[in-house]
């Protein structure tokens, strides 16, 4: 069983903890939260993918970071729809009206605006 993408989310969510107060540890955050997505990507746990892809984009709008924000939340958008993950899909559209969700991967569902 392939666990690196969950150890490298909490490493991830570990250093975004201190972020705004350390370059290194802001660093180590992206970093990681970029692994994870990868890995779990490339293992085929969408599920990870989705929530490592969503916590990532809170933790760059918690730095500031609104057009990394906006990347990440729309690829958990993206990921949570292929999972199956409906529910979420509309939680986040209306969590964040202003984001643009390209929902071509959804027609006909209720994951569209």
């Amino acid at each position: 069983f392939n666990n690196a993408h969950v150890v490298l989310l909490l490493k991830a969510e570990d250093a975004s903890l201190f972020a705004t107060k350390s370059k290194k540890k802001r660093k180590i955050a992206e970093q990681s939260y970029n692994a994870a997505i990868l890995s779990a990507t490339d293992n085929g746990f969408v599920n990870i993918a989705a929530i490592a892809s969503e916590r990532a984009a809170e933790f760059y709008m918690k730095i500031g970071e609104v057009q990394l924000f906006s990347s990440h939340i729309a690829r958990a958008h993206k990921l949570y729809f292929k999972w199956g993950a409906v529910g979420k899909c509309e939680c986040i559209t209306k969590k964040y009206p202003g984001i643009a969700f390209n929902t071509q991967y959804a027609q006909r569902t209720s994951c569209q605006k």
